[in-house]
């Protein structure tokens, strides 16, 4: 693929030229692509699979664009030569990342907090915690708290007190816009 620059006969030009290239404009730039042609393979059970992922995401991506506060979510997300159009399609496209569970200042008493770092293409719609006993049975669940300063960053504040520590299950979970789920499962030791 190549970009056309400061060439008045190609500037703005689309479509297909002698078979062989493909001329489309992007973000105002005239890209220049070889000109694909059919695939006479039938498609295998992996490549049907990412298909309809890809479905799902254009269809996601679509209708957040008739949103006019989903839309500015995804123009502010919008990295280089991206639309918000794109940045919706890779949200919708990817789960989030929960990256740390942060256990130094939970030590099983009320008040006590986790912190998790998660991260998604825009901020994630929610973080959730659930923290169960080592036998299984779970102590208490509910939603962590966006960090003020760093939209990364959130925080959940035990509501019960937790007595048998070692061996407590924390499970995270981040939902992002689109429905993607990530959980992330950490044992205190």
């Amino acid at each position: 693929m190549a970009y056309v620059k400061d060439n008045i006969f190609i500037t703005g030009v689309s479509g297909t030229v002698g078979k062989k290239m493909n001329f489309r404009v992007r973000k105002g730039k005239t890209v220049v692509a070889v000109k694909r042609g059919p695939n006479t393979v039938p498609p295998t059970d992996e490549q049907q699979e990412v298909r309809e992922q890809f479905i799902i995401a254009s269809l996601y991506a679509q209708s957040a664009m008739k949103d006019p506060v989903v839309k500015a979510l995804y123009q502010k997300a919008a990295k280089g030569g991206q639309t918000a159009y794109n940045a919706a399609f890779k949200d919708a496209a990817k789960a989030p990342v929960i990256g740390s569970v942060d256990l130094t200042t939970y030590k099983g008493a009320i008040g006590d907090t986790i912190e998790i770092s998660a991260r998604d293409v825009i901020t994630p719609k929610s973080v959730t915690v659930t923290i169960s006993s080592p036998t299984g049975t779970v102590l208490e669940q509910g939603a962590a708290i966006i960090g003020a300063t760093d939209k990364r960053i959130w925080t959940y504040t035990a509501t019960v007190a937790n007595a048998t520590l070692p061996g407590t299950r924390i499970v995270v979970t981040a939902t992002d816009l689109p429905g993607n789920v990530t959980e992330k499962e950490v044992v205190v030791s």
